[in-house]
């Protein structure tokens, strides 16, 4: 056996015990962060978990090295939906008809959702994502290693910005010190979104100045402006100016898993309101983490901050400006940056032991600036655990 592949077969037996216990006679795992959760390999594949029994992987490209890549035993070449089943009929592992079929349903393409229906019309085809989501929300022991590894490379990314941050250069160009930082260091280059339509730049959000209270359209609230409207978040040509308040929200991933932080910087000695309105979010955060511990929801969280923030009279440039506010205080984190459950109203599920989440204030004042801050956070069984190690500076330059 290599090394963690107990570690897979872990895996699959959990959503096993969890398809019988939902009357899902198999799944159908199709997209590529499931797919590498449970097989270790994101090479074009579909994988056939029944509720009991060994799983099958079924190659659509690159067969020998997915079967090199994999710890499964099983796999077969099968180019179409037709060649998988009709190896399935072989090996005499098909449910019964009638019988539920489980398919991730919140991320798979309407014309792959039509030929399940065609293929598949002897089955009754069911959402079998938020199995996944829950079982992925705790992470293993592999995973927060990982994790740890991603969060070390936004400490280069963090020493790129203070060796570069300057009067005269655009936000893109920060932006694309801190990404080079990262990906010089063994950074995959990419950040994987659930939702549909989810994107970021590289670099992440880089936002300044006035840029720095605008939202705009992304699922975020310190969102920037972007370079055009073809993608109008993140990073613009904005220059930098003396006494801007500059925020970086920059999520990494490497091999994999990913991590998600931000810091706020200043072009010059911040000024004492800026400094002021800096200690206070940063009061915010920490007594926000205090509460974590396992059971405690997101929607508590979420609730305590908003409380903090009235108290401190800074409700309406909380989390947005206005009618422009969010009504969240973080998310967890994995293969995805933006893994279920969101910190937030109307998240009633109690966060367990072994997930990893962020914490995500910000304060945005027009005329001032915006400020943010965002830790890793691990849910332990008696609490928590902070997995980064960057300060909580206003971070500026001479």
């Amino acid at each position: 056996m290599r090394k963690n592949d107990e570690v897979f077969q872990i895996r699959i037996k959990n959503l096993q015990e969890n398809l019988k216990l939902n009357n899902i006679s198999a799944a159908l795992i199709m997209y590529s962060r499931d797919l590498f959760y449970y097989s270790g390999t994101a090479q074009p594949s579909n994988l056939f978990i029944p509720e009991s029994g060994e799983p099958i992987l079924f190659t659509r490209r690159a067969h020998e090295m997915t079967k090199e890549a994999t710890w499964m035993a099983q796999t077969f070449q099968a180019t179409s939906m037709k060649d998988m089943l009709s190896i399935l009929s072989e090996l005499n592992v098909l449910p019964q008809k009638g019988s539920h079929i489980g398919v991730q349903q919140d991320v798979l393409p309407t014309n792959i959702g039509f030929s399940l229906q065609k293929n598949l019309r002897d089955y009754t085809i069911v959402n079998v994502s938020k199995l996944i989501m829950q079982q992925r929300l705790v992470k293993d022991f592999t995973e927060i290693e990982s994790i740890r590894m991603s969060i070390d490379l936004w400490k280069k990314g963090h020493e790129a910005i203070l060796s570069t941050l300057k009067t005269g250069i655009t936000e893109y160009e920060l932006a694309a010190n801190m990404e080079y930082a990262a990906r010089k260091n063994g950074g995959d280059g990419v950040v994987w979104f659930r939702r549909w339509d989810g994107c970021l730049p590289g670099g992440g959000i880089v936002t300044s100045g006035p840029n720095a209270w605008e939202v705009s359209g992304h699922a975020m609230t310190v969102t920037g402006i972007g370079m055009s409207e073809s993608l109008p978040w993140g990073a613009s040509k904005r220059k930098f100016q003396t006494g801007d308040l500059v925020v970086v929200d920059y999520g990494i991933c490497r091999e994999g898993y990913h991590a998600d932080m931000a810091r706020t910087y200043c072009l010059g000695k911040p000024s004492v309101k800026q400094l002021d309105l800096w200690n206070r979010l940063v009061e915010l955060h920490l007594s926000v983490i205090d509460k974590i511990r396992p059971g405690i929801t997101g929607e508590e969280l979420y609730l305590f901050a908003e409380q903090l923030a009235k108290n401190e009279g800074l409700f309406e440039n909380f989390m947005g400006v206005g009618n422009s506010r969010g009504q969240y205080i973080g998310h967890s984190i994995g293969l995805e940056i933006d893994e279920d459950p969101v910190l937030g109203l109307g998240f009633t599920q109690p966060l367990p032991d072994g997930a990893v989440i962020t914490i995500e204030p910000k304060f945005m004042v027009p005329g001032l600036g915006a400020v943010m801050i965002e830790d890793d956070i691990l849910i332990t069984k008696t609490g928590y655990e902070i997995l980064n190690t960057i300060d909580r500076d206003l971070f500026y330059t001479e």
